[in-house]
């Protein structure tokens, strides 16, 4: 399983998704695609958190692929952080400070916007990436069967698929 590491835990009873929630914005053929041949479940949704004037709207959903040995299993991830102002937002400095926290080192991804970056945390990959001073999007990925150049390489995909919605 991926940590997706914005600083919540899965939270009982999570609220109904909101605009813009994880399972919306990930399509299962984009993450089809981008690890081909594997084909993926429909994504399930995970934690949720609800929106207030000072709090930031969470969610999260997991693709898993289908079939094979516990091996050659993808797992990817989306979490999705929402902020109700410029000024709660999250900057990629306070996440990739937050990274370090983690003994993880980011390393900055080209073609994703503004602070976009990698990162190896335990067995999966990270990829974080901003859309402005509101939102956070962080793409996990774990596949033992794969390279972690490969895994990047789809993660890459599938977030250029989402922020082009």
């Amino acid at each position: 399983m991926v940590s997706v590491g914005i600083g919540l835990f899965p939270v009982a009873g999570a609220f109904a998704a909101e605009k813009g929630d994880a399972c919306t914005m990930l399509h299962k053929a984009d993450v089809e695609v981008a690890f081909a041949p594997r084909k993926f479940d429909s994504g399930k949704p995970g934690f949720a958190v609800k929106s207030s004037p000072t709090r930031a709207a969470v969610t999260s959903c997991t693709f898993t692929s289908q079939g094979g040995t516990t091996k050659e299993t993808v797992t990817i991830t989306l979490g999705v952080r929402r902020a109700p102002s410029d000024a709660t937002g999250t900057t990629p400095e306070a996440a990739k400070a937050g990274a370090i926290q983690l003994n993880a080192t980011p390393i900055k991804v080209d073609g994703l916007g503004k602070g976009a970056y990698m990162m190896k945390l335990g067995d999966s990959i990270q990829l974080n990436v901003f859309r402005g001073k509101r939102e956070w999007l962080i793409f996990g990925g774990r596949a033992r069967a794969l390279d972690n150049a490969a895994v990047l390489a789809g993660l890459m995909q599938i977030a250029q698929a989402t922020l082009a919605r």
